[in-house]
Protein backbone atom coordinates (compact mmCIF):
# COMPACT_ATOMS: atom_id res chain seq x y z
CA UNK A 1 0.00 0.00 0.00
CA UNK A 2 2.84 2.66 0.72
CA UNK A 3 4.35 1.74 -2.55
CA UNK A 4 1.30 2.37 -4.59
CA UNK A 5 0.69 5.90 -2.43
CA UNK A 6 4.09 6.84 -3.16
CA UNK A 7 3.56 5.98 -7.06
CA UNK A 8 0.50 7.69 -6.86
CA UNK A 9 2.23 11.16 -5.24
CA UNK A 10 4.83 11.05 -8.04
CA UNK A 11 2.39 10.80 -10.88
CA UNK A 12 0.02 13.45 -9.09
CA UNK A 13 3.69 15.69 -9.15
CA UNK A 14 4.16 15.26 -12.68
CA UNK A 15 1.14 15.53 -14.00
CA UNK A 16 0.42 19.70 -13.69
CA UNK A 17 3.51 19.93 -16.34
CA UNK A 18 2.74 21.10 -19.27
CA UNK A 19 2.79 18.56 -22.36
CA UNK A 20 5.87 20.51 -24.12
CA UNK A 21 7.56 21.48 -20.64
CA UNK A 22 7.10 17.88 -19.80
CA UNK A 23 8.95 16.62 -22.93
CA UNK A 24 11.74 18.74 -22.36
CA UNK A 25 12.38 17.94 -19.08
CA UNK A 26 12.70 14.19 -20.26
CA UNK A 27 9.30 12.75 -18.69
CA UNK A 28 7.96 9.74 -19.75
CA UNK A 29 4.83 9.37 -20.94
CA UNK A 30 2.91 6.32 -20.73
CA UNK A 31 1.17 3.18 -22.63
CA UNK A 32 -1.90 2.17 -21.62
CA UNK A 33 -3.53 -0.97 -22.04
CA UNK A 34 -7.19 -1.88 -21.98
CA UNK A 35 -8.78 -5.10 -22.63
CA UNK A 36 -12.53 -5.80 -23.42
CA UNK A 37 -14.53 -8.78 -23.55
CA UNK A 38 -17.98 -9.36 -25.11
CA UNK A 39 -18.12 -5.71 -26.53
CA UNK A 40 -20.82 -4.73 -28.92
CA UNK A 41 -20.14 -3.02 -32.31
CA UNK A 42 -21.49 -0.02 -32.38
CA UNK A 43 -24.78 -0.55 -33.92
CA UNK A 44 -27.89 -1.01 -32.96
CA UNK A 45 -28.50 -3.71 -32.78
CA UNK A 46 -24.74 -4.40 -32.58
CA UNK A 47 -23.85 -7.45 -35.14
CA UNK A 48 -21.50 -8.49 -33.23
CA UNK A 49 -19.40 -9.16 -30.22
CA UNK A 50 -15.66 -8.22 -29.84
CA UNK A 51 -12.75 -9.21 -27.74
CA UNK A 52 -9.36 -7.17 -28.00
CA UNK A 53 -6.89 -5.01 -26.51
CA UNK A 54 -6.85 -1.36 -26.83
CA UNK A 55 -3.25 0.24 -26.60
CA UNK A 56 -3.21 3.68 -25.90
CA UNK A 57 0.22 6.06 -26.54
CA UNK A 58 0.39 9.52 -26.29
CA UNK A 59 3.06 12.27 -27.41
CA UNK A 60 3.25 16.24 -26.86
CA UNK A 61 1.44 18.31 -29.26
CA UNK A 62 2.12 20.94 -31.53
CA UNK A 63 1.28 23.51 -29.13
CA UNK A 64 2.14 23.56 -25.37
CA UNK A 65 -1.06 21.97 -23.54
CA UNK A 66 -2.33 19.80 -26.05
CA UNK A 67 -1.17 16.37 -26.50
CA UNK A 68 -1.48 13.45 -29.57
CA UNK A 69 -3.11 10.15 -28.65
CA UNK A 70 -2.94 7.45 -30.62
CA UNK A 71 -4.73 4.45 -30.10
CA UNK A 72 -4.51 0.49 -31.66
CA UNK A 73 -7.00 -2.34 -31.35
CA UNK A 74 -6.46 -6.00 -32.01
CA UNK A 75 -8.72 -8.80 -31.11
CA UNK A 76 -11.59 -11.30 -32.72
CA UNK A 77 -14.84 -10.59 -33.13
CA UNK A 78 -17.84 -13.28 -33.27
CA UNK A 79 -21.35 -12.53 -35.82
CA UNK A 80 -24.77 -12.36 -34.34
CA UNK A 81 -26.72 -14.04 -36.98
CA UNK A 82 -30.26 -11.68 -37.88
CA UNK A 83 -28.45 -8.27 -37.62
CA UNK A 84 -26.73 -6.42 -40.01
CA UNK A 85 -23.28 -5.24 -40.54
CA UNK A 86 -21.35 -2.12 -41.08
CA UNK A 87 -21.29 -3.09 -45.02
CA UNK A 88 -25.13 -3.54 -45.00
CA UNK A 89 -25.07 -6.86 -45.36
CA UNK A 90 -27.26 -9.14 -43.32
CA UNK A 91 -25.90 -11.35 -41.08
CA UNK A 92 -26.29 -15.55 -41.95
CA UNK A 93 -24.35 -17.38 -39.77
CA UNK A 94 -22.15 -16.88 -36.55
CA UNK A 95 -18.83 -16.64 -37.57
CA UNK A 96 -15.64 -15.49 -35.82
CA UNK A 97 -12.72 -13.50 -37.38
CA UNK A 98 -9.92 -11.15 -36.59
CA UNK A 99 -9.94 -7.24 -36.54
CA UNK A 100 -7.26 -4.24 -36.07
CA UNK A 101 -7.97 -0.71 -35.64
CA UNK A 102 -6.06 2.53 -35.27
CA UNK A 103 -7.44 6.23 -34.30
CA UNK A 104 -6.16 9.67 -33.46
CA UNK A 105 -6.62 12.27 -31.34
CA UNK A 106 -5.83 15.49 -29.79
CA UNK A 107 -6.51 16.24 -26.33
CA UNK A 108 -5.96 19.77 -24.67
CA UNK A 109 -5.02 19.52 -21.12
CA UNK A 110 -3.11 21.06 -18.40
CA UNK A 111 -2.12 17.47 -16.93
CA UNK A 112 0.05 14.59 -18.37
CA UNK A 113 -1.90 11.22 -18.75
CA UNK A 114 -2.34 8.69 -16.52
CA UNK A 115 -3.35 5.03 -16.76
CA UNK A 116 -6.18 3.23 -15.09
CA UNK A 117 -5.18 0.06 -12.70
CA UNK A 118 -5.87 -3.28 -14.41
CA UNK A 119 -8.28 -2.08 -16.79
CA UNK A 120 -10.60 -4.28 -18.47
CA UNK A 121 -14.31 -3.94 -19.57
CA UNK A 122 -17.09 -6.51 -19.95
CA UNK A 123 -19.91 -6.01 -22.25
CA UNK A 124 -21.01 -2.25 -22.73
CA UNK A 125 -18.91 -0.46 -19.98
CA UNK A 126 -15.99 1.79 -20.52
CA UNK A 127 -15.73 5.15 -22.08
CA UNK A 128 -16.73 5.71 -25.38
CA UNK A 129 -14.36 5.22 -28.53
CA UNK A 130 -15.45 8.65 -29.67
CA UNK A 131 -14.29 10.41 -26.38
CA UNK A 132 -11.53 7.76 -25.62
CA UNK A 133 -8.87 9.21 -24.34
CA UNK A 134 -10.34 12.11 -21.36
CA UNK A 135 -10.41 9.52 -18.91
CA UNK A 136 -6.81 9.03 -18.85
CA UNK A 137 -6.68 12.78 -18.16
CA UNK A 138 -9.27 12.63 -14.91
CA UNK A 139 -6.82 14.99 -13.28
CA UNK A 140 -7.90 17.90 -15.21
CA UNK A 141 -11.42 18.99 -14.94
CA UNK A 142 -11.14 21.21 -18.30
CA UNK A 143 -9.54 18.56 -20.68
CA UNK A 144 -10.67 18.43 -23.89
CA UNK A 145 -10.81 16.16 -26.85
CA UNK A 146 -10.90 16.61 -30.42
CA UNK A 147 -13.18 13.33 -31.44
CA UNK A 148 -11.49 10.29 -33.23
CA UNK A 149 -9.99 11.47 -36.64
CA UNK A 150 -8.69 9.64 -38.73
CA UNK A 151 -9.33 6.14 -37.94
CA UNK A 152 -9.48 2.70 -39.86
CA UNK A 153 -10.96 -0.44 -39.00
CA UNK A 154 -10.00 -3.74 -40.67
CA UNK A 155 -12.88 -7.04 -40.05
CA UNK A 156 -11.90 -10.56 -41.72
CA UNK A 157 -12.75 -14.08 -42.05
CA UNK A 158 -11.63 -16.75 -44.34
CA UNK A 159 -13.35 -15.59 -47.30
CA UNK A 160 -14.55 -12.10 -46.10
CA UNK A 161 -12.94 -8.33 -45.59
CA UNK A 162 -14.40 -5.57 -44.44
CA UNK A 163 -12.80 -1.94 -44.36
CA UNK A 164 -14.15 1.21 -42.74
CA UNK A 165 -12.09 4.40 -42.88
CA UNK A 166 -12.80 7.62 -42.27
CA UNK A 167 -11.08 9.02 -44.96
CA UNK A 168 -14.05 7.21 -47.39
CA UNK A 169 -17.48 7.67 -47.92
CA UNK A 170 -18.81 4.40 -47.77
CA UNK A 171 -17.34 0.95 -46.48
CA UNK A 172 -15.11 -1.12 -48.59
CA UNK A 173 -16.42 -5.02 -49.15
CA UNK A 174 -18.70 -6.83 -46.95
CA UNK A 175 -19.35 -9.06 -43.91
CA UNK A 176 -22.35 -11.55 -44.00
CA UNK A 177 -20.93 -14.11 -41.92
CA UNK A 178 -20.30 -16.29 -44.54
CA UNK A 179 -19.53 -20.24 -43.76
CA UNK A 180 -15.78 -20.08 -44.94
CA UNK A 181 -14.05 -23.46 -45.67
CA UNK A 182 -11.21 -24.02 -43.14
CA UNK A 183 -8.09 -24.34 -45.33
CA UNK A 184 -6.14 -27.64 -45.25
CA UNK A 185 -3.04 -27.71 -43.90
CA UNK A 186 -0.70 -29.46 -46.76
CA UNK A 187 1.05 -32.91 -44.63
CA UNK A 188 4.63 -32.83 -44.37
CA UNK A 189 6.63 -34.56 -46.08
CA UNK A 190 8.36 -37.44 -44.23
CA UNK A 191 11.00 -40.21 -45.12
CA UNK A 192 9.62 -42.94 -46.74
CA UNK A 193 12.00 -45.36 -47.84
CA UNK A 194 11.06 -48.60 -46.32
CA UNK A 195 12.92 -50.91 -44.04
CA UNK A 196 14.11 -54.00 -45.03
CA UNK A 197 11.67 -56.74 -43.83
CA UNK A 198 13.49 -59.26 -40.98
CA UNK A 199 12.28 -61.93 -43.33
CA UNK A 200 14.26 -61.43 -45.97
CA UNK A 201 17.92 -61.92 -45.89
CA UNK A 202 20.78 -59.46 -46.36
CA UNK A 203 22.68 -59.71 -49.52
CA UNK A 204 26.11 -61.61 -49.53
CA UNK A 205 29.32 -60.07 -50.60
CA UNK A 206 28.79 -62.05 -53.84
CA UNK A 207 25.60 -60.92 -54.54
CA UNK A 208 26.53 -57.47 -54.63
CA UNK A 209 30.04 -57.62 -55.73
CA UNK A 210 30.24 -56.84 -59.49
CA UNK A 211 32.67 -59.94 -61.15
CA UNK A 212 35.04 -58.65 -64.37
CA UNK A 213 32.55 -60.41 -66.96
CA UNK A 214 29.43 -57.85 -66.18
CA UNK A 215 29.80 -55.04 -68.81
CA UNK A 216 25.91 -54.34 -68.05
CA UNK A 217 26.13 -49.92 -67.50
CA UNK A 218 25.37 -48.85 -64.02
CA UNK A 219 21.71 -47.99 -62.91
CA UNK A 220 20.99 -44.32 -63.28
CA UNK A 221 20.38 -42.32 -60.28
CA UNK A 222 16.82 -41.66 -59.52
CA UNK A 223 15.75 -37.72 -59.93
CA UNK A 224 15.83 -35.95 -56.15
CA UNK A 225 11.91 -35.99 -54.83
CA UNK A 226 9.81 -32.60 -55.55
CA UNK A 227 9.13 -30.28 -52.83
CA UNK A 228 6.03 -30.21 -50.82
CA UNK A 229 4.49 -26.36 -51.44
CA UNK A 230 2.54 -25.93 -48.01
CA UNK A 231 -0.10 -23.85 -47.67
CA UNK A 232 -0.30 -20.18 -46.12
CA UNK A 233 -2.08 -20.22 -42.61
CA UNK A 234 -4.40 -17.47 -42.29
CA UNK A 235 -3.22 -14.82 -39.57
CA UNK A 236 -6.08 -12.24 -39.97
Amino acid sequence: MKKLLAAMAVSTAVAAVPAVAYARTGGKLPTCTATFADHPENASPAWALDDFTRTTTFKPGDTDGTWKVHIHDRGSFTTIPGTTSDSGDPIRLKVTGSFRGDGDYTVTSTTAPRCADAEHYDGTAGPATGQWPLHYFAADADATASGIDPWRWVYRTYCERMVEDSRYSKVDGHLTGKDCPTPTPTPTPTDSTPEPSPSEPEPSASDTTPSDSDTSSPAAEAPPASPVKSQPHFTG
